[in-house]
């Protein structure tokens, strides 16, 4: 933001109403949006909780036996080669 302020300065001291103008319309935007380095905030898609109780409405994932493959998976491997 430092470059853009200076250019702000600049326009001012050419035209001191356009700088006020493009300036009230900058922090306009920068209440709006961060600038910079920004990490897009988001909801996560899955979320495990271990602890929580199912309850009606979640949406659950679910996983197959302790030590299995997913079935997608066991069937794509074992599938290809016995035909």
């Amino acid at each position: 933001m430092s470059r853009l302020t200076e250019l702000l300065r600049q326009v001012r001291k050419a035209d001191a109403q356009l700088g006020t103008d493009l300036e009230a319309e900058v922090a306009a935007l920068t209440k709006r949006r961060t600038f910079g380095l920004v990490f897009e905030q988001h909801q996560p898609e899955a979320v495990e909780l271990p602890g929580r109780v199912v309850r009606r409405g979640d949406k659950v994932r679910v996983l197959p036996p302790r030590g299995g493959c997913p079935y997608v998976l066991c069937q794509a491997i074992f599938s290809s080669g016995t035909s």
